[in-house]
Parts: C-alpha cells; structure tokens; sequence
C-alpha cells in the first residue's frame, strides 16, 4: 500500500543539535535532494534529470502529460518514492514513450491483441499513474491530462495497427485498437476526467 507523503516545506531540516524532542517532532520536513544516481536522462531528450517535486505546474496540463509520455519532460523528483515504482524509456519507432514497468493491456479476460498493444498500455498506464501522483500531492491536474493520456494510446494503438504489413493484419488491429481505445475514453468520460 502507498502511504500520502508529506508536502515539502520549506522548514530547515532537523538536525541532531541540543534541540528539544517536541521542537524535533513538530518538524518532519525533509529536504529534497537531487538524486545524482538518477538514469532517466540516459538516452531522453529531457534536458533536467528530476523535475520538481509537489504542486502541478501551471498551465496546458494535456500538453504537460504529453511532455511526461513522451521523455520530454523527467518524472517528478519524488514520484518512484510515492508511487512505488521509477518509469523507464522505449524508442518506438514513433518516438520515445515513458513506460510503468508493471502496466499491462488489462482487456476483460484478455480478449484482443493485449501483447501487442502492452507498449501502448504501458505508457497509458504512466499517464494515469502521474493523475494519481498529482491527486495525493492535492494538486489534481485538469481534465485535458486525461483526455492526452488517452489520446495518445489511440495514438500509439493506430500506429501498431498501421505499421502491419499485410490488409488483413491492419484491419485486424484497427479493430482492435477502436475498441481499446474507446473503452478507455468511455471510462475517462464516466469518472469525469480525473485520476482513475
């Protein structure tokens, strides 16, 4: 189970000086620390190696998912420590796509090509966990982070199916990739665009 981290303050940290025990429990603040070890930009066109960790920046939040999707834009500093896992990059042929190593294409009884369209969901996958992140931060990003993460996995679904070489394996996996994808736009739409 994930535990809600505390926000980051700006208070000192405390230190292990004469200060009193109340005075060193009321203080829980860590300071962040850039992490020097970190491997995202191993290979990533981001030009930072950790974002900033707490309030959602301000602004296009579907053009910020796209950035975070894409390897454009590092994870956010503290977000292996609060969701429990660190994202990891794939070049597609498409592009690079920023990948939760346990997502997985979650069809009902496995139904379709969930194989072939686990790269897609994977992706998705990260997406819906940085909704999840920014919610326990309590700076929800807007409805347009949803409506990109989604768009990007039809995306990404209509390339697979585009990039097979004979008629019937594209119109297979068009079909396929239809129905994936609005399944998935269906549900955005049913909980309000906001974290699953």
């Amino acid at each position: 189970m994930l535990v809600r981290n505390p926000p980051v303050s700006s208070r000192r940290p405390v230190s292990n000086s004469a200060e009193s025990p109340t005075a060193e429990r009321s203080n829980t603040a860590v300071p962040v620390r850039p992490n020097t070890q970190d491997t995202f930009a191993r290979g990533t066109t981001a030009t930072e190696k950790t974002a900033k960790v707490g309030a959602a920046p301000a602004g296009d939040h579907g053009k910020l998912m796209n950035e975070y999707l894409t390897g454009a834009r590092p994870p956010p500093a503290d977000f292996e420590k609060v969701m429990g896992y660190k994202p990891y990059a794939i070049q597609t042929k498409h592009g690079q796509r920023m990948q939760d190593p346990h997502g997985s294409a979650s069809a009902p009884g496995k139904i379709g090509p969930d194989k072939e369209f686990d790269p897609a969901a994977k992706t998705h996958d990260y997406g819906y966990d940085l909704l999840r992140y920014y919610d326990r931060k309590g700076t929800p990003l807007d409805d347009g982070a949803r409506k990109a993460a989604d768009a990007l996995f039809r995306k990404d679904l209509f390339n697979y199916a585009n990039d097979q070489k004979g008629f019937g394996d594209k119109l297979k996996y068009r079909t396929w990739a239809q129905i994936y994808a609005t399944a998935v736009e269906v549900n955005s739409r049913v909980q309000g665009y906001g974290p699953p």
